[in-house]
This record gives C-alpha cells, sequence and structure tokens, in this order.
C-alpha cells in the first residue's frame, strides 16, 4: 500500500505543482505528511494506520519531486548535478540511520515518532523556500519574480546587475492564447507532443527499470550472509560515493554515456553474483565476495537512478516539467511494487532473480542512448521549446549577430539599441552590465542570425541556419 500511494502522489501532485507552483505543493505535502506521521503513531486499528501509510506514502511522492524540481529549475545550467544529488546525500543519511533506529527501538510506535518529529522543520519552509523564477516566468509573474531577486539582492548584502525578465515575444500571442489550454490539458499535451511522447515512454522504462532493480537490491540485503542491520547500513553508506561520483562526472562528462555506464556497473556484478556459488568444494566461504559485488551492483544503480532524475527535469519543459517527472516516477513505483516479488524467481533457480536484475539494466543502458544529450543547455520552458531545434539571437548595436559558441549550450541575446531584449526564442533571463547584454553559452552546431530593421522597429528574427 505504500508504493499504491506513492503512485497516486506522483500523478496528483506534480500536475497541481505545474499549475500552481511548486512552493505550495511543497509546503503542503511536507506539513500535512508531518502531522499524518506523528499520528500514525497514536493509531490502534491497523487498517487504519495502513490507510494513514499509504496517505504519508503519496505526500512524500509529491512533497519529494516538487522539491527536486524547484531545485533544478533554481541552480545554473552547471551546477544543476550538484543540486540534484545534494539532496540524496540527505536520503542516504537517513538510510544508514534507519537501522540504527531499528535496532535500538523496538517498539514500532517510538520508531514512528523518531523518524516523524524531525519533519517539524519543514514548518520553517513558508518563510525561507521561494517560488521558483522558471514557474512564474513562464506563468508571466514577472514582478513576483522580480520581487525573489531583490529580497536575494537584500539578503546576501550583494548588488546584482540590472535583470530583464524575457518572454518569448516571437511567439507571444500563441503562448497568450494558449497558456489556459495548456493548464487545463497539461497530461494530456505530455502524450499529444510527439517529442515529448517518446522521451516520457523512454523515461518510463528506465524509471521502471530503475526502480525494480533499486529496491530489489535494496530489499535483498536483509538475506545477504551477516548482520542484517549492518549490511542495511552498508547499502545505505554506498549510496554516498554513488551520489558524489555522480555529482562530478555529469557535470564534466555529460549525461547519456556516464548513466549508460552507471547502468554497466549495476549489471555487471550482479550477473556475476548469479554464477558464484555460496560456498566453494572445498569449503571456502564466499558471502563476503557476494555481499561486496552487491554493494558495488548498489553504487551502479542508485548513481543511474539519480541520474535519470536530473535528465527527466532536464527534458521536459516548466508547463510540464513536475507532470513529466510524475510520470516518470509513476514507473519508478511500478517497478517498486514488483520488486519484492522478484525474490519468488529464486525457487525457480536461485540465479534467476540476479540475472532478470542484470538483463534489465543491461536493457537501461542502451535506452539512455536514444535520449538527447541534455547537459550544458537550457531548462525548455514551452512545449514548443522541446521541438525547437536552434535559437534566433537578436543584437542591439545595429549589426546582426554571428556567432558560434559551445556545444550543447544555450542562447545568447543583445540588447535592442531602443529597449529591453527582443524576439528571443526561449524564456530566459538576460544579464545586463553596464547597458550591455552578457553573452552566455550557444551551440556550436548552429548559426545564430538576427535581423534589424533600419527605420528602428523591433528585431525582427528571420532564419536560423545550421551549419
Amino acid at each position: 500500500m505504500y508504493f499504491v500511494g506513492r503512485i497516486v502522489g506522483s500523478l496528483i501532485a506534480p500536475t497541481i505543482s505545474d499549475l500552481f507552483g511548486r512552493r505550495k505543493v511543497i509546503i503542503f505535502c511536507y506539513w500535512l505528511w508531518t502531522t499524518l506521521g506523528i499520528v500514525s503513531a497514536f493509531v490502534n486499528h491497523y487498517v487504519l494506520y495502513v490507510i494513514l501509510r499509504a496517505c504519508i506514502a503519496a505526500l512524500d511522492g509529491g512533497g519529494s519531486l516538487a522539491t527536486y524540481c524547484l531545485l533544478c529549475e533554481y541552480f545554473p545550467v552547471r551546477q544543476r548535478a550538484f543540486a540534484g544529488n545534494a539532496q540524496y546525500l540527505f536520503w542516504s543519511l537517513g538510510y544508514m540511520t534507519l537501522p540504527a533506529i531499528g535496532y535500538l527501538v523496538d517498539d514500532w510506535r517510538y520508531q514512528q515518532l523518531f523518524i516523524s518529529v524531525p519533519m517539524l522543520v519543514t514548518l520553517a519552509f513558508y518563510w525561507t523556500i521561494p517560488e521558483s523564477l522558471h514557474f512564474l516566468v513562464a506563468n508571466d509573474r514577472h514582478q513576483e519574480a522580480q520581487a525573489i531577486l531583490e529580497k536575494a539582492e537584500r539578503w546576501n548584502r550583494v548588488k546584482l546587475p540590472t535583470l530583464t525578465l524575457v518572454r518569448n515575444k516571437a511567439s507571444q500571442k500563441c503562448c497568450v492564447n494558449n497558456t489556459a489550454s495548456e493548464k487545463r490539458k497539461i497530461l494530456f499535451d505530455l502524450c499529444k507532443n510527439p517529442t515529448l511522447r517518446l522521451h516520457a515512454i523512454f523515461c518510463s522504462c528506465l524509471w521502471l527499470i530503475n526502480g525494480m532493480v533499486y529496491y530489489g537490491i535494496s530489499l535483498s540485503t536483509t538475506v545477504l550472509a551477516g548482520n542484517m542491520y549492518l549490511n542495511f547500513f552498508w547499502s545505505g553508506l554506498v549510496e554516498v560515493p554513488a551520489y558524489v561520483t555522480c555529482v562530478l562526472v555529469l557535470k564534466w562528462c555529460g549525461r547519456r554515456k556516464p548513466t549508460c555506464a552507471f547502468h554497466i556497473i549495476a549489471g555487471l556484478p550482479l550477473l556475476v553474483i548469479a554464477f558464484i556459488p555460496a560456498m566453494t568444494a572445498s569449503g571456502t566461504d564466499l558471502s563476503a565476495l557476494i555481499t561486496t559485488l552487491t554493494m558495488i551492483g548498489k553504487f551502479g544503480i542508485t548513481a543511474s537512478f539519480s541520474a535519470i532524475y536530473l535528465i527527466a527535469s532536464e527534458l521536459y519543459p516548466t508547463v510540464i516539467r513536475n507532470t513529466g517527472l510524475g510520470v516518470s516516477c509513476f514507473s519508478a513505483r511500478i517497478g517498486a511494487m514488483l520488486a519484492p516479488y522478484t525474490i519468488y524467481l529464486r525457487g525457480v533457480h536461485p540465479a534467476m532473480q540476479l540475472l532478470l536484475f542484470s538483463v534489465l539494466a543491461g536493457v537501461a543502458a542502451v535506452l539512455v542512448m536514444l535520449l538527447p544529450e541534455t547537459a550544458d543547455r537550457p531548462l525548455p520552458e514551452t512545449l514548443d521549446d522541446c521541438n525547437r531545434e536552434t535559437v534566433v539571437v537578436v543584437d542591439g548595436n545595429g549589426e546582426d549577430n554571428r556567432d558560434d559558441c559551445k556545444e550543447n549550450g544555450l542562447i545568447i541575446a543583445e540588447r535592442h539599441y531602443r529597449g529591453g531584449p527582443d524576439y528571443c526564442n526561449e524564456k530566459v533571463l538576460i544579464m545586463e552590465m553596464n547597458g550591455k547584454e552578457a553573452l552566455d553559452n550557444c551551440s556550436k552546431k548552429r548559426k545564430l542570425i538576427a535581423e534589424r530593421d533600419e527605420e528602428g522597429e523591433p528585431l525582427s528574427p528571420e532564419s536560423c541556419h545550421s551549419l
């Protein structure tokens, strides 16, 4: 029932988050989660306890997805890998703390209180967590976004350059006309858009596989040789280097190739374990080797799971990002629900369960290479942005701007000589310094062309050519 709750939460809460904002969903989910967690410690009816656990799971799923989405939208391109993985280091800390609580505290009611009371810290979220700037800009709430930037300026006691929030004015009329429709049919638009539909299918398959393998390994630690509390602790500890490695590798090596490698690292040890006996013919105990290889597999699947979180958040546009993550998470919870039942495959053959996990990890390694590379690219804002291969750069100095920039990069935009930035085919934050726009990160595979009307009319981008 816990994972059933996670499934419900991963479908409902993300859609609400895309409609009304990340902050509101985070605060609501975590506050109610805290309340129900404490209440469940005093429940005397089993069915009521199960219902509360399912509700807590739904709130956990919805709140955690909105939190991850908010983190990715707040950090710049080169730091998104750090932002996404930093929060999971605390997941690992909780993972390692849980067996200690289970060992020291026998009464389940006190165990429930031990894991629920610390959640009271989330009460501070109302005053400390701002709304996503991407969400505000995508929904034309520029004044609120500007207020957040000004508050950050005061809080950090720094003087920010003049910031101008830019909308996609080349298609502004279309955006305005479609905004209400998009908000009414967000989940349907995910299925209707060909690019997003393909991404959703691949991501769902990846998440289902990762969910099954991750929880399959995690839940099997208690059947490994040795102390079950220590095995559970090692299983959490191995996630710390996995997340740290994920941050470093994803930052410098892109997304697809490292994620493919992580799946291979997860699958190969499990394949080897399938053919290792618990004890050799001479009586040598190989349980320590089996446990070590299992932890290596756990390292790989943990890193890959973290990486596909980031990939999915970078594939979906702002208006539907949380919903896209929710659909992927739905698949992961299906895999997690199936994971405990895979142990029955050992009745068919002792190696069958691990062979299944190994094959699935190999399939995932292939699938991730079919997705586009998302490293060092801007977060898409609208559904149309997912279909856009090139961008037009506006130059405000009376000259066309033709630049080759970094591969897999962002946009550059310059200031119109009569006023603010105009006709940029992405919603971006333009930073103005001393009257000039900061040029940043473009794709070297594109030539960006903008044309200017000699009569002083707004710039009119005409064409964008692939090099």
